[in-house]
């Protein structure tokens, strides 16, 4: 059965939720649970840090198997899949009474629910539901991480002031679930077409599956993630800290929710302008352009900031890595095509995960220097290499070529 006019627009609104509540829950409202954690159970922050980094480890070594059933099995299910395990994942924290039992859910329940529900499948599935208009398309959708951002840490803030960190998390988890699950089940209704019907060489490359060899030995796959590894690392380093960091400048910790709601904010405005242009603009511009403004972000940070400084540190933050999602889905789509997508990105997934060291590292920095301004200069330094590579990334149309040769010869 086809789908109705417009469906895939729906697609869109869908992952757009989707993303919201996974990334504002587990991604986001992760720092506002750093200071409570560090008293209840008394860790230095480095240690707290474990449990982001054992989720971003896990969700980096399941990213290529759990993108491969996404290119093969049908998504509604894997959706669903991915909501129980996130609000199972979420009930079970509030019940934790050691660290470690918290270190297990953020390795196991937690990664399932976020690459079902969060940035994997939604990408794979807006990028299989559309050739014209697809950077657009991504950049709506992957606002959804910035509006859970904007909103769902004010919540948790809140929340956690009330019932403390267990009951906000019991909140979460039946919240999460009850929204979800109905929502998936009732829009994931139709499956997206097998192959891009517009001619040119956008078929050429939507109609070839990738073997995991072509797309590993391949410069297209790897100049991007490498290049991006040091914005993630600067980006979880500043932000699961960010609780921490405002107790240690003298600061309520609501100014934590509020710096992360201006970060969220100007992420959705970097996605809208990151994802347009991805359509029109040559990828490489757009990565300087979003490397140069974090390593302005990290100079602001840097120091002594007061709380103006924050916020222009907080909103500059928000558009460069805003624009990181958006890019992913537009880099490997337009180079690979979408049957092979969730593989590709699985991969992607993986690589970029070294990035996760920047939590831990800013925490081991602070621990021993009892400050964080190290920590920003080492981000500083790692992104200049960035800049360097992104200057031999192939353009689309070499992409494009190569998959069409490759299609006539078999």
């Amino acid at each position: 059965m086809s789908s109705p006019p417009h469906y895939r627009w729906s697609i869109v609104a869908l992952t757009l939720v989707n993303q919201a509540l996974a990334l504002g829950i587990i991604i986001y409202s992760f720092a506002l649970f750093v200071v409570p954690w560090l008293g209840h159970f008394e860790l230095a922050r480095s240690q707290v840090m474990l449990a982001i980094l054992a989720f971003q480890v896990a969700t980096g070594l399941l990213s290529p198997i759990l993108g491969r059933l996404m290119d093969q099995f049908v998504m509604r299910r894997l959706v669903i899949t991915g909501a129980v395990s996130m609000g199972l994942g979420l009930g079970l924290l509030s019940q934790a009474t050691q660290f470690w039992q918290i270190i297990l859910v953020y390795c196991t329940l937690l990664p399932i629910g976020m690459l079902f529900c969060g940035t994997l499948a939604s990408q794979t599935m807006v990028s299989k539901w559309f050739t014209g208009n697809r950077g657009l398309a991504i950049g709506l959708s992957a606002m959804g991480t910035s509006i859970g951002g904007l909103i769902i840490p004010i919540v948790v803030v809140t929340l956690i002031a009330r019932y403390e960190w267990q009951g906000a998390l019991l909140f979460l988890s039946v919240v999460s679930t009850a929204i979800l699950i109905p929502l998936n089940l009732l829009v994931l209704r139709f499956e997206p077409p097998l192959a891009n019907p517009e001619p040119g060489a956008d078929q050429l490359i939507d109609s070839r599956t990738w073997t995991s060899r072509e797309i590993l030995t391949s410069k297209a796959f790897w100049i991007p993630v490498v290049a991006l590894i040091p914005i993630n690392a600067a980006f979880v380093g500043v932000q699961f800290n960010l609780g921490a960091y405002m107790a240690d400048l003298g600061h309520d910790p609501s100014l934590a929710a509020k710096l992360i709601a201006v970060t969220s904010f100007m992420m959705i405005v970097g996605k809208l302008f990151f994802g347009t242009m991805g359509d029109r603009i040559d990828h490489r511009i757009l990565y300087w352009t979003m490397a140069l403004l974090m390593i302005v972000a990290l100079v602001f940070y840097e120091g002594s900031p007061g709380k103006l400084d924050m916020v222009i540190a907080a909103g500059i933050q928000g558009f460069a890595t805003g624009g990181v999602m958006p890019m992913m889905g537009i880099i490997y789509s337009v180079r690979f095509g979408t049957l092979s997508f969730g593989r590709v990105l699985g991969y992607v997934n993986l690589v970029i995960m070294l990035g996760g060291f920047g939590s831990i590292f800013s925490g081991w920095i602070f621990d021993s220097t009892h400050s964080y301004d190290v920590a920003f200069w080492v981000f500083m330094g790692l992104i200049l290499p960035g800049i360097i590579i992104m200057f031999f990334l192939p353009p689309p149309e070499a992409g494009a070529s190569m998959s069409a040769t490759k299609v006539v010869q078999h």
